[in-house]
C-alpha cells in the first residue's frame, strides 16, 4: 500500500461522465453553422485536449475564423447544458469522501469555469483544494505545468502525489511531472490503450483506490 497526500484527478472521464453534454453542445454548434451532426461515438474522441481541440476535430481543420467562432458557440452552448446529463461515474464521490483528509485537486485540460460549475452544482467545490482547468496556464496537459502548481500549492513532493486519469495525456502529464500515475479504464480510452500506457496502477473501478492507497 503506498499512501500519498495529494491525489490530483483529471476531470472529464475520470471523476465526472461530461461526454453525452458535451457531444450535444458541439452538435448544437455545428448545427448554428450550417454543418451535420456528427455521431455522439465520433465527438467522445475529441474529448481530452481542450475545446479548440475538441472543435477543430469536429470542424474537421476549417479555417481560423471557422474555428474561433466555434470555440465561442461552443463555449456558450455548453454552459447552457453542462448539467442536463453529467454526474459523476460509480464510486468517485464516495472516493472524494473516503480521503477527506488527503489534499485532493483536479488538473485537466476543460476551461476551470466549467469545472467550478459543475463541482458547485454537484456540491463538491469544497473537497478540492486547487482547480487546474484548460485555460489556468499558459499550456495545458500533457504539459506538467499544472501539475506542478498544485504540487506547489500543497507544498508537497513529487512522491508524496497520485494522479488518477483516463488517457495517455494524462499518464504523459504525471511522468513528465515525476508524480505515480493511477489509469482508469472506463473513461475515453479503452482498457487496451491504457495498458499499452504502462501507468502505476489500472483500475476498472475508482473505488479500487481504497485497496491500492487505502
Amino acid at each position: 500500500m503506498t499512501p500519498f497526500s495529494l491525489y490530483a484527478f483529471d476531470f472529464d472521464g475520470t471523476l465526472v461522465d461530461t461526454k453525452l453534454d458535451i457531444a450535444h453542445s458541439v452538435n448544437l454548434v455545428l448545427q448554428e453553422m450550417g454543418r451535420d451532426p456528427l455521431p455522439q461515438e465520433t465527438i467522445f474522441g475529441y474529448v481530452g485536449r481542450g475545446v479548440r481541440h475538441l472543435m477543430t476535430q469536429a470542424l474537421n481543420g476549417a479555417g481560423d475564423g471557422d474555428l474561433e467562432r466555434a470555440v465561442s458557440l461552443f463555449m456558450k452552448h455548453y454552459e447552457q447544458h453542462l448539467m442536463d446529463h453529467t454526474d459523476f461515474f460509480p464510486h468517485c464521490r464516495d472516493i472524494i469522501n473516503h480521503y477527506s483528509d488527503k489534499k485532493l485537486a483536479v488538473v485537466s485540460n476543460k476551461p476551470a469555469r466549467f469545472i467550478e460549475k459543475i463541482l458547485e452544482a454537484l456540491n463538491s467545490r469544497e473537497r478540492f483544494e486547487s482547480i487546474v482547468g484548460g485555460d489556468s496556464f499558459e499550456n495545458k496537459k500533457p504539459d506538467p505545468m499544472g501539475l506542478r502548481h498544485v504540487m506547489q500549492v500543497a507544498g508537497l513532493k513529487p512522491e508524496d502525489v497520485l494522479m488518477v486519469g483516463d488517457s495517455e495525456v494524462d499518464v504523459t502529464t504525471a511522468r513528465s511531472a515525476g508524480v505515480k500515475v493511477c489509469g482508469v479504464t472506463y473513461g475515453h480510452a479503452t482498457r487496451e490503450e491504457m495498458e499499452a500506457l504502462n501507468p502505476d496502477w489500472l483500475i476498472d473501478d475508482i473505488s479500487e483506490m481504497k485497496e491500492l492507497f487505502g
